[in-house]
């Protein structure tokens, strides 16, 4: 099976650095523009998260998102939600977040082990259901951390080895239980 994992277009969140984790706000019209550009390869499904960004990012790449999946929606940033580090630097339980090298989990948020597992659970969803129903080629339209969770687990290294632009994609493969990184930034 043949995979494209994209990461949405950028929001104005993103340009302003913060944790857009909930928060379902929509792609800018720059990225939109960006977007358009790509000539996206013919894939037999597209999986997206629920979240708008996505969604309308895998729209305008292509034409469509066949299933949306809950499991594909960015970490819960809890208290730490649509803010950037001006205005977190000062809060100590944010220092502490900083200093767990961001394993600690976020303060009325969804816990990092509890993320990481909600996304690999999603994707082996996705590999047995592209299994049976004999799909060859997918693309997964969704977020920055959840890339990183997949990558993470399913290809080896580190959680922010993974890390992505918005509006990029890394292409891989998965052949019998092997999952290989192949390429970052494939449409570039």
């Amino acid at each position: 099976m043949e995979f494209y994992f994209f990461r949405h277009g950028e929001t104005m969140g993103n340009a302003e650095k913060r944790y857009v984790g909930v928060t379902d706000e929509d792609i800018t019209k720059a990225a939109e523009y960006e977007l358009k550009k790509i000539k996206a390869n013919n894939v037999d499904i597209v999986y997206s998260s629920p979240m708008k960004r996505c969604i309308n990012t895998a729209n305008i790449i292509f034409g469509n998102a066949d299933k949306i999946l809950n499991g594909l929606a960015e970490m819960d940033f809890g208290d730490f939600e649509y803010k950037n580090y001006d205005e977190l630097k000062n809060n100590k339980f944010y220092q502490n977040w900083l200093d767990s090298g961001g394993k600690c989990g976020f303060p009325n948020g969804e816990s990092y082990e509890n993320f990481k597992n909600r996304c690999v659970k999603t994707f082996e969803y996705i590999l047995k259901y592209n299994y049976y129903n004999y799909i060859k080629t997918a693309a997964v339209v969704t977020h920055g951390g959840v890339i990183m969770a997949i990558f993470e687990k399913f290809a080896g290294g580190e959680f922010y080895d993974y890390q992505i632009k918005n509006g990029r994609c890394i292409y891989s493969k998965y052949d019998k239980n092997i999952f290989c990184y192949i390429k970052r930034d494939y449409y570039d």
